[in-house]
């Protein structure tokens, strides 16, 4: 309860208030025809609410060819694939114009302005509809929960040069997830599909998290003044991470569904907490697989080559000699699995802060649909191939007992 009174009054005041889900820019141009403005996934047998805000900086001259479409996730690979804009638009389950209102010369708010004092023709639109899930016009679509993808265009820059005419737009468009109750009336919330059953599951990582941490430090609380084995406080420090990275995930969930932004620094606490902690379970496996936790006269080489033996000596015990170089100041220890501890942290640290480059509502530290959460799945590949060496290595060094072998 403190941990989380302490984020929340860290946490911007102006995130709390009723905002749009997603904002950004959009120019579109002859080589980039459309512009995605948002992906949302909306429950079986509801519909998504829809409210755009398009501001233009100056007169969008060609603009009965500028739309608002709407696909969804059945279609959108064909829409992906598809080279000219005419093709993908046949794929989209709805159609709306976009049309301009001149709301006169404002001052020009954009991000690199000559001037700050300049003023530009200004020109807004609003687009507002509803789309339902499954669509009454499609029967054979099955009733399920759905991602829906939001965009713009102007397919006429295909085939004229008129780049000269299309002024820099910029968007806000707001997302609600809603059904109708017994009576009929539409209920709304911010929150997406894809997060229905999330809010438990954190909750349950919280707790689960918390009681080995709590086992784990009443361990360690007896062990003051003796001795203690290294991978106690490894995992305790991997609990820990997780169960705080579970509580900001779940807090920013809460304002998520209250006002559609959540709290973008709670998020970005909670990938990187996740980070550390996957990377404390790393270090662990990877010193248990290099047999860390048996006697020294079991632990065999297995490899007759030089180097490939000193590499292994490496990654022998990455987490006890991670700490070993911490306390010493870098002076005593293995630098050597020391340095490929701190490697195996800045990586996921790096992966972590890749993804939040990314604009999504949460986290996409996992996201498979993105480079940094496919480049965490090969990271974890190699990893477990030298995890898998390294439980082979203590089997076949000729030293390892017959009571061992279940166990590796």
């Amino acid at each position: 309860c403190v941990l989380a009174t302490v984020l929340l009054c860290l946490a911007p005041k102006n995130y709390f208030v009723d905002a749009k889900i997603s904002s950004g820019k959009a120019h579109l141009s002859g080589a980039r025809t459309e512009a995605t403005l948002a992906k949302f996934a909306v429950s079986a047998s509801s519909f998504v609410s829809i409210d755009v805000n398009l501001t233009a900086y100056g007169m969008y001259e060609n603009e009965q060819h500028l739309k608002f479409h709407v696909y969804s996730d059945e279609d959108w690979p064909k829409v992906r694939k598809s080279p000219l804009c005419a093709e993908k638009i046949k794929y989209a389950e709805k159609v709306l114009p976009v049309i301009f209102d001149y709301q006169g010369l404002q001052p020009d708010d954009r991000k690199g302005s000559s001037k700050k004092s300049s003023k530009v023709e200004m020109y807004k639109a609003r687009i507002q509809t509803e789309v339902e899930n499954p669509s009454p016009n499609r029967r054979n679509q099955k009733d399920r929960s759905r991602y829906y993808y939001f965009a713009i265009d102007d397919c006429s820059l295909e085939l004229a040069n008129h780049d000269a005419g299309v002024p820099d737009m910029v968007y806000a468009i707001r997302l609600l997830n809603a059904y109708r109750d017994k009576k009929g009336e539409p209920v709304f919330d911010h929150l997406p599909a894809d997060e229905d059953g999330i809010g438990l599951l954190l909750v349950l990582s919280i707790a689960f998290s918390t009681f080995l941490a709590v086992i784990l430090f009443y361990k360690f609380a007896r062990t003051i003044g003796g001795e203690v084995h290294v991978a106690i406080l490894v995992v305790m420090a991997a609990c820990g991470f997780n169960a705080i990275s579970a509580l900001c995930e779940l807090l920013h969930r809460m304002a998520f569904s209250k006002n559609g932004i959540g709290v973008y620094s709670l998020d970005a606490l909670s990938s990187h907490f996740e980070a550390l902690s996957d990377s404390m379970v790393a270090l662990i496996l990877l010193s248990i697989g290099g047999g860390w936790t048996l006697p020294s006269d079991v632990v065999g080489g297995g490899l007759t080559n030089k180097s490939a033996n000193q590499f292994w000596q490496g990654v022998r015990n990455p987490a006890g000699s991670l700490l070993d170089l911490i306390s010493s100041g870098g002076g005593s220890g293995d630098r050597k699995g020391g340095i490929l501890a701190l490697t195996i942290i800045a990586v996921h640290a790096g992966l972590a802060q890749w993804g939040r480059t990314f604009d999504d509502d949460f986290d996409t530290y996992h996201a498979l649909e993105h480079p940094p959460g496919r480049a965490l799945m090969t990271l974890r590949f190699v990893l477990g191939l030298v995890f898998v060496t390294g439980v082979g290595m203590v089997r076949s060094g000729g030293r390892c007992p017959p009571s061992l072998m279940s166990f590796l």
